[in-house]
């Protein structure tokens, strides 16, 4: 899992940065700067039907998108730590978020930013159940310390 997760990781974050800067027909018209917490997801769920296109987009696809990247623990040993983890996520779409509203590609939304982040902790949070329950051997790719450990070609 580990060797197609470092293949598709970087083209999929390469796409998601496209898709935030040019995809979805953004223009460069407008910056925007929304720092008022949960404004927005509750413009979203007061005037937006669960199911409708523009709440399942800007909610519900904001926390799918960024699962993934709840994973880079199995390519980078140290983001197999949730705290350092987080602070370069949280980092990272904040430059993002700078950046679109910066070039006018975007709304530069804190809101964004926790609904990415939930995203992530849903996929590290799934990632770690994963390896706890043995699943597809994840357990192997990310405890690699104690298999070397315990492996010798000499048995």
């Amino acid at each position: 899992m580990k060797r197609y997760y470092a293949v598709l990781m970087p083209f999929y974050t390469i796409f998601l940065l496209y898709m935030m800067f040019y995809g979805c027909g953004r223009h460069p018209e407008f910056g925007f700067l929304q720092l008022n917490p949960l404004q927005s997801i509750t413009y979203f769920l007061r005037y937006n039907h669960v199911f409708s296109e523009t709440f399942m987009v800007n909610i519900v696809g904001n926390i799918l998108v960024f699962i993934p990247f709840g994973g880079l623990g199995l390519l980078v040993k140290k983001l197999n730590n949730l705290p350092l983890l987080f602070f370069i996520f949280i980092c990272g779409i904040c430059l993002i978020e700078l950046a679109q509203y910066y070039t006018a590609r975007g709304t530069a939304d804190i809101d964004d930013v926790f609904l990415n982040t939930i995203g992530m902790l849903t996929g590290y949070f799934t990632l770690k159940l994963a390896a706890f329950l043995n699943i597809a051997d994840i357990r192997l790719e990310i405890n690699y310390d104690t298999i070397n450990e315990n492996y010798s070609y000499n048995r």
